[in-house]
């Protein structure tokens, strides 16, 4: 349990602080890609495509294209979000930046600078998915979408936690690869299975074998529950499980990466 205590400590919020106070030097630049790119994928697939796309179904009934892809968009760029600095940006702190290195020379250790990095991959994520979320009620004050905004503020909170247990998994990849050659290798072997099979952007194919792999799928959960809590205003099923597979996640994910980048940075067996 001490794992996971680490989480709340003192030392882990000193790191996370860091994380934060660094990002907002660059916070005219970084608010670029969470706003441009939901407001390009809302015109360029809601409106374009999704007016060409006539008799558009879900659940058994009709629904234009731009409702159905906004949720799918909010859980999309948590799982994105999170992944990739988890990914990508732990990778170049620990190996290039030497920031791991020094944060160990003081009273921080190393379990700490994991779950600061976990901790300031979900806050950002979850930040970027308050971007879109922001861009969706733009649209909606436009006339343009039609959702059941209540349920954003039970969206958030499983963004951010969806996010953690993402963030756990790219850890994984920070721990394991051995290179920044390998780097594609988490986006083939991760984001393209679990976001082809996730119901983000387009209904999955009736096919009964699909349909039970993707009971596995949190990403798939996460959109459904947010897609039936945001366009139907109904609590499904699929919310429990996206908060049972996160939880999940989390538990045997967290005291892998902790006991592999323990190896890789102190050499430990």
């Amino acid at each position: 349990m001490s794992t996971f205590r680490a989480a709340f400590a003192w030392q882990s919020r000193a790191v996370l602080g860091r994380h934060v106070r660094v990002h907002l030097r660059k916070w005219h630049t970084a608010l670029v890609p969470p706003v441009c790119e939901p407001i390009l994928m809302l015109l360029t697939f809601g409106v374009g495509l999704g007016g060409r796309m006539g008799g558009f179904a879900w659940a058994g009934g009709p629904v234009d294209y731009l409702t159905y892809l906004a949720p799918g968009m909010l859980a999309y760029a948590a799982f994105m979000t999170a992944f990739f600095q988890s990914v990508f940006s732990a990778y170049v702190r620990m190996h290039f930046q030497k920031s791991w290195e020094g944060q160990l020379t003081t009273q921080v250790g190393l379990e700490h600078v994991v779950w600061a990095e976990a901790l300031w991959a979900a806050t950002l994520a979850t930040a970027y998915a308050t971007a879109v979320a922001l861009v969706l009620l733009a649209f909606g004050a436009a006339g343009a979408l039609h959702l059941h905004w209540a349920g954003l503020l039970l969206a958030l909170p499983l963004l951010f936690l969806s996010a953690l247990a993402f963030a756990s998994l790219g850890l994984l990849f920070t721990a394991w690869l051995p290179s920044m050659d390998h780097m594609s290798l988490p986006f083939f072997l991760v984001v393209l299975p679990l976001g082809f099979a996730s119901s983000t952007y387009f209904p999955l194919p009736d096919a009964p074998v699909l349909a039970q792999v993707v009971l596995l799928n949190p990403l798939h959960h996460v959109a459904e529950g947010l897609r039936w809590l945001l366009v139907a205003g109904r609590f499904t099923a699929h919310l429990p499980a996206a908060v049972g597979l996160c939880l999940a996640m989390l538990a045997l994910l967290v005291p892998i990466d902790m006991r592999l980048l323990r190896r890789r940075v102190f050499g430990d067996r």
